[in-house]
């Protein structure tokens, strides 16, 4: 997948610099507890450090996540969403009966239930899967920092799980159905869904515009992770989870700490 070309010598330094830190921390699974340097202004700088990181960064993008703006800072942004890279050595495919072993990060880490669009050629050959974004990043308190450091740090995201495909999923007219988040045996989160899958395509189509702005090539076959569809669930290295999408299947997951060079 193929990004715009990042010229390094245009980029200023502070970006530059921002891009560096938050690599080398991810590399050598160091905790940050402060963003490194001052913040970017805009959500243009944000995506800058962003787009320079994924030229730097030694993994395949083989998808992206799409995540919300928490509505205290949409007076500020006029983007609902955002968006941020998956890369291709941190997605699982268990097969059933599985766990999925995901390593996290000792600063933040987050389960997120969510549905997983595998792009075709036309719209009309888009597969929709049943997932789990790991969210996970060395600054310690990314999601009280906002958009931009989220944005900045690969969107927060540190791995994909792949689950059951739901089949015909464009045709299909479920009745209303459950999703929920376990973690440590305990529900964490439920969301009764009743109108399938609406949330999800609204964040397909922001990905899409964003994607069309940004000259992002988007290759068949491309993951979408379209959002938490029952919340961003805080947890653990150790922590174990199931993503129970109620007809459609559910996942088993355990999060493991992440040592050194990814």
């Amino acid at each position: 997948m193929q990004i715009n070309e990042v010229n390094e010598s245009e980029d200023s330094n502070e970006i530059s610099a921002i891009s560096s830190a938050l690599i080398n921390a991810r590399h050598n699974s160091q905790l940050l507890n402060n963003f490194p340097g001052a913040m970017p202004e805009t959500l243009e700088d944000a995506y800058a450090v962003q787009s320079l990181s994924i030229n730097r960064w030694d993994d395949e993008v083989c998808g992206w996540k799409v995540g919300g703006v928490p509505p205290a800072y949409l007076d500020r942004f006029s983007d609902k969403r955002l968006v941020g890279p998956i890369f291709k050595n941190s997605v699982a495919y268990p097969k059933e009966g599985e766990t999925a072993i995901m390593p996290v990060f000792d600063g933040f880490a987050a389960v997120e239930s969510e549905f997983v669009f595998a792009l075709g050629e036309t719209a009309d050959q888009d597969r929709l899967f049943i997932g789990v974004e790991i969210a996970s990043s060395p600054l310690n308190a990314i999601n009280d920092m906002g958009p931009i450091a989220v944005i900045c740090d690969f969107g927060n995201n540190r791995g994909l799980i792949v689950g059951p495909e739901i089949k015909d999923w464009q045709t299909l007219s479920p009745e209303e159905f459950e999703v929920k988040t376990i973690i440590n045996d305990e529900v964490i989160g439920t969301k009764t869904i009743t109108s399938f899958p609406g949330d999800a395509l609204e964040a397909l189509a922001f990905f899409r515009a964003h994607a069309a702005k940004n000259n992002i090539e988007v290759p068949v076959g491309t993951y979408i992770s379209s959002g938490a569809i029952t919340g961003v669930h805080e947890t653990r290295a150790g922590a174990t989870s199931i993503a129970d999408f109620g007809p459609f299947g559910s996942m088993n997951i355990e999060l493991v700490p992440l040592q050194g060079t990814e």
